[in-house]
């Protein structure tokens, strides 16, 4: 059984709404080893982890937001309008970093899913939970 950690500062309505959310995501989908929400700007909101990744949330934080930016700048500049999602397909697994509103503000929220769980089903869950974090309200 997979360890989840959490990285938060404080327990507020909606940060106890989100951390609901992504605990439900990832005790049904153990392949799912990372769930972060982060701010556009690369600050961390709330990270969930396989135990070696959680002390790492700043970087994943500052990552995320790097990368989604960047593909909205490349989306841009091709011409084919805003990016809403980045995925990157690595040796172990896919890496999904997915433009979302948190309590009314931007966000990049970061789905890491190891090879066995299909790119699709990844997608189709992040999908799902960007919808329901982009309803939590303060």
């Amino acid at each position: 059984m997979t360890t989840l950690n959490e990285k938060t500062d404080e327990k507020s309505p909606a940060k106890k709404a989100l951390l609901s959310h992504i605990k439900v995501l990832c005790e049904a989908n153990r392949d799912i080893t990372l769930v972060s929400l982060c701010t556009t700007d690369g600050f961390p909101i709330s990270c969930f982890s396989i135990s070696e990744l959680s002390n790492q949330t700043d970087k994943f934080a500052a990552m995320s937001s790097t990368l989604s930016a960047l593909s909205d700048s490349s989306a841009s500049q091709m011409k084919q309008g805003k990016c809403d999602i980045t995925i990157v397909e690595a040796t172990f697994g896919n890496i999904l970093f997915v433009k979302t509103n948190y309590i009314g503000k931007p966000c990049v929220l970061t789905v890491v899913a190891q090879n066995k769980m299909a790119l699709a089903e990844v997608r189709y869950k992040t999908k799902k939970l960007i919808g329901v974090i982009s309803a939590i309200t303060e």
